[in-house]
């Protein structure tokens, strides 16, 4: 399989430098065969629920290629659910830099980004979508949403591809001090979003159906934090590709029936699971899932589990959907990857008590300067909290920066280390 998509990466790349809009039908295509895949055959080990988030996952990357009229251009951290009541797919920027890693088409369109003055530390996956969008490969949107949590690529990227594509953009600014001032701001800035998206599209957004796809929002966030606190004492075999398609579901898809559906599915499959055994991780930040070595270590391995990854549950919160503007505000602004690094560090902490973690990996992923500016202190305060903590240095996408075989001997033995304080022995 490998072998295959680096051939049509390649591919991909090759013919975007001559026919962009041919490459675009190429891309289209292989990403429908990836998911017809997907549906038939996911995999003996595969989940249904983890079959549900790639399946969605998949479906909203191909949308925006195959409609792009029908498509508003979004940054991770943007409630959607206005989106939904107007029949509008999220073209997600950070979920085309990680697909089109994942196709093995990165390359290409990183030398391009650089080329055109982006520095090599900025984020690679803006770098990534910004070299596709401007060679040809993306699609102009309709409009752009964008907030400017957690990223400062995002001051950058959206505004440059609103420039680039002569559309519209509309900007959340969510303050670094998380409290409910904040939160009253972030909302009233939200009722002129939901003003903006009517404006153009000449569609209304009722309250009422506002407040049903936000209530979907709260429901599915109280089963998947049900399901990480039942997970404690289950054993459920994934990989950390299934991590970033639960990511995308509990952000950009957040409120959809899809991603209800999904947590209502990971409720009833940890009911019936195996109990708990093996080393189990947890995963702050995002997962370098095209690093094989690395996941020979955690994926589907009976013995090293990555019970869980704050790119999922940064933002849960307790809200009420009767005041939707309130509710999805109270996601951005109370977010622990607002404010400062510490509020991470804390949420981390809760959550790997809850799942009953052994240790912490903190993926410093190259150009997130959160992340990295936060790795020592990260470190100090796990392991102080009783958790050992390993930091990895990397890129969530771009294979230029190679180190795949330290990084699997590191955490190899990080996972030795972990077992032999389980009394498993090595």
């Amino acid at each position: 399989m490998g072998d295959i998509v680096t051939l049509f990466g390649e591919i991909v790349q090759k013919e975007c430098r001559k026919n962009p809009l041919a490459a675009r039908r190429l891309l289209r295509f292989g990403y429908r065969a990836k998911k017809l895949q997907l549906m038939a055959a996911p995999g003996k080990h595969t989940t249904k629920a983890a079959q549900m988030a790639a399946v969605q996952t998949m479906t909203s990357m191909i949308a925006p290629l195959a409609h792009p009229e029908r498509a508003a251009m979004v940054s991770l951290f943007l409630p959607c659910e206005p989106l939904q009541v107007v029949g509008l797919h999220p073209y997600s920027c950070e979920g085309f830099g990680c697909f089109l890693a994942g196709t093995q088409a990165e390359q290409e369109f990183l030398h391009y980004a650089e080329s055109e003055g982006l520095p090599e530390t900025f984020c690679s996956y803006h770098k990534i979508f910004i070299g596709a969008a401007e060679k040809g490969l993306m699609p102009k949107p309709r409009f752009i949403l964008n907030t400017t949590l957690a990223c400062d690529a995002n001051l950058l990227t959206f505004r440059r591809m609103a420039e680039y594509f002569q559309v519209p953009q509309f900007v959340v600014d969510v303050p670094y001090q998380p409290d409910e001032d904040g939160v009253r701001y972030v909302a009233d800035q939200l009722r002129e979003m939901v003003r903006f998206v009517e404006k153009q599209t000449g569609q209304r957004i009722p309250d009422d159906r506002l407040s049903e796809a936000v209530a979907r929002s709260q429901r599915s966030m109280d089963q998947f934090d049900r399901y990480m606190t039942l997970r404690a004492d289950k054993k459920i075999l994934g990989e950390l590709t299934g991590e970033m398609f639960s990511a995308f579901t509990l952000h950009t898809l957040l409120g959809t029936p899809e991603t209800e559906a999904y947590t209502s599915q990971c409720l009833k499959e940890i009911q019936g699971a195996p109990p708990a055994s093996g080393v189990r991780l947890l995963w702050m930040h995002t997962t370098p899932f095209w690093v094989e070595p690395l996941r020979q270590v955690t994926d589907f391995n009976p013995d090293v589990q990555v019970v869980a990854c704050d790119m999922c549950f940064e933002g849960f919160v307790k809200a009420d959907p009767a005041d939707p503007y309130d509710a999805m505000a109270r996601r951005v602004v109370y977010s622990a990857f607002n404010g400062p690094v510490t509020r991470r560090i804390r949420r981390g902490i809760e959550a790997a008590r809850q799942v009953k973690a052994d240790g912490v990996v903190w993926f410093c992923h190259w150009g997130c300067k959160h992340t990295l500016g936060g790795a020592q202190l990260a470190k100090e305060q796990f392991e102080a909290a009783g958790l050992p903590c390993l930091v990895l240095d990397g890129d969530g996408c771009d294979r230029s920066h190679g180190g795949e075989g330290q990084l699997a001997t590191r955490m190899d033995a990080f996972v030795e280390m972990l077992r032999a304080e389980r009394g498993e022995g090595v």
